[in-house]
């Protein structure tokens, strides 16, 4: 099988946490983490004309990730976040705005290479702001295969965008406390049931539910998994997510079995909870030792 290509759409951005300034956004972490997966992943963002945005730039091309699809906006700023890690369990984020990739343009993409991607990467985020919703609903017309990222970050949680990027979406990963509000939404609860229902109702062909210390439970074409969590010495949740995300549809993208692509999925985000921030480099040495001693 030929190596697929994914588009992650969506925010690229600074964690600005404690110990520093780090690299983040969820959809650039998810192309960092296919690409280290060996999956062709492009990421369609946008940053500002200005110090943050070409170090952020500089920092996607010494990652070896092409930065073609990386807009520069001369009149926003590069995005921020204002990451709060006092309870690792439960980190807490302030998201600066506007920020320049709330102005994604998706004209220049989709004339040049709007239907190559075999995947869509998305999360909701990206479309609190109407300019980068607009872009996103445009490629994801055309998109092949549509994996929607729930992501939910209070205050750009709306019930009617949430919605409206469901219905777009042919694979959802959320987690917990995501499902239990989404499922809230049709009048069922959060267990089993409500996760069936949230499939059924916004026709999904599989549903992906990280658990945090519990593991992650997987709905793929009406097949229920459920995977327990690797028990690591957890040093921070920041990107733990979206490696799990680059991890898991690393492998299915590949063909590979469900099961077996949600048990190494859990098995990579352990590895980066362990690990300061988002981006520590994940080794097929580490995830084969976690496996084994599991």
């Amino acid at each position: 099988m030929s190596k697929p290509d994914v588009l992650c759409f969506g925010e690229a951005l600074w964690d600005i946490t404690p110990d520093g300034r780090l690299p983040g956004g969820a959809p650039m972490n998810v192309a960092l983490r296919l690409a280290e997966f060996g999956v062709g992943a492009t990421l369609l963002s946008r940053v500002g004309d200005d110090v943050l945005g070409h170090e952020l730039i500089g920092y996607l091309s010494d990652q070896g990730l092409d930065t073609a699809r990386i807009q520069v906006d001369g009149q926003q700023p590069t995005g921020r976040v204002n990451v709060d890690t006092s309870n690792p369990q439960a980190v807490r984020y302030d998201i600066v705005a506007p920020a320049a990739w709330d102005y994604i343009d998706a004209g220049a993409y989709l004339g040049a290479a709007g239907e190559r991607a075999d995947a869509v990467v998305f999360g909701s985020l990206a479309a609190r702001h109407e300019q980068s919703r607009d872009s996103l609903l445009a490629i994801l017309d055309r998109a092949m295969l549509r994996i929607f990222d729930v992501n939910l970050r209070p205050p750009f949680d709306e019930r009617e965008i949430v919605e409206a990027l469901l219905q777009h979406a042919d694979w959802v990963k959320l987690n917990e406390s995501e499902l239990d509000l989404i499922a809230g939404w049709l009048g069922v609860d959060g267990s089993d049931k409500g996760l069936a229902a949230l499939a059924k109702h916004y026709r999904l062909d599989t549903v992906c539910v990280t658990l945090g210390d519990d593991g992650a439970i997987l709905l793929h074409q009406g097949r229920l998994l459920r995977q327990p969590a690797f028990r690591v010495e957890v040093v921070d949740s920041i990107g733990c997510g979206d490696a799990f995300l680059g991890s898991w549809l690393a492998q299915m993208l590949a063909g590979r079995d469900a099961a077996d692509a949600l048990r190494r999925a859990c098995a990579v985000g352990s590895i980066v909870a362990s690990r300061a921030g988002a981006s520590a480099r994940i080794t097929e040495s580490m995830i084969r030792e976690l496996l084994d001693r599991s």
